[in-house]
């Protein structure tokens, strides 16, 4: 879909970096709107809190152990962009956190149910547009976003199916190890599957003229 010219690598990297980078903040919104973070966090908040490990630690070894599991039947979903993926989010989402809840809550008072909400829709849109934007550009993704891309490239079963599975899944772990929870991470459930294939084909009209 791209041509492998240095310019073009560098943009879909410089793409990747920021798709991760959105991710990221998508989730810190979430964690901000209490309203529940995206199911795989969730999981990765809980079981790093009841083992009493650093978030940005744990993402790291338990996305080395998916990488090497996925590895085995699907290799081609990985790539420089999977090293971001794995590496970034889980200090981003650590080191954002307390400073946009220090400024965001000087504005909002978080009684509002409307501020709420909206501190939600913010985080799902950035949420999905970040996966969708580093997913489009074919540098690699994470373990993670490579299960749902590996069985769909298969003829296995569709994304947006894969994906909800996944995060029922995850939605589990995070049960049984006290994750944070609520209403919003059965909607990020259920939704992020049909947001990021729709944000993915946007993308793909886009970065075509790569080709």
């Amino acid at each position: 879909m791209f041509k492998n010219d240095s310019l073009s690598i560098f943009i879909r990297f410089c793409l990747s970096v920021v798709g991760t980078s959105i991710i990221a903040l998508g989730i810190v919104f979430f964690r901000l709107s209490s309203l529940g973070i995206d199911p795989a966090t969730a999981a990765d908040i809980g079981i790093s809190n009841t083992f009493n490990w650093y978030l940005g630690n744990y993402q790291l070894i338990f996305n080395v152990i998916l990488f090497l599991t996925i590895c085995i039947f699907d290799r081609s979903q990985f790539g420089i962009g999977t090293l971001i993926n794995m590496s970034l989010p889980g200090y981003i989402v650590g080191y954002l956190t307390p400073i946009l809840s220090r400024i965001i809550f000087h504005t909002f008072s978080k009684s509002s149910i409307l501020e709420i909400i909206i501190l939600f829709v913010f985080g799902m849109v950035l949420f999905s547009l970040g996966i969708s934007l580093y997913t489009s550009v074919n540098l690699g993704v994470s373990p993670y976003d490579a299960v749902a891309l590996s069985f769909e490239k298969k003829g296995w079963i569709s994304y947006r199916l894969t994906r909800s599975m996944q995060d029922v899944l995850f939605f589990t772990l995070a049960l049984v190890f006290g994750g944070p929870l609520g209403i919003g991470t059965l909607i990020i459930a259920f939704t992020t599957g049909y947001f990021v294939q729709s944000w993915r084909f946007f993308f793909k009209n886009i970065l075509i003229k790569y080709d």
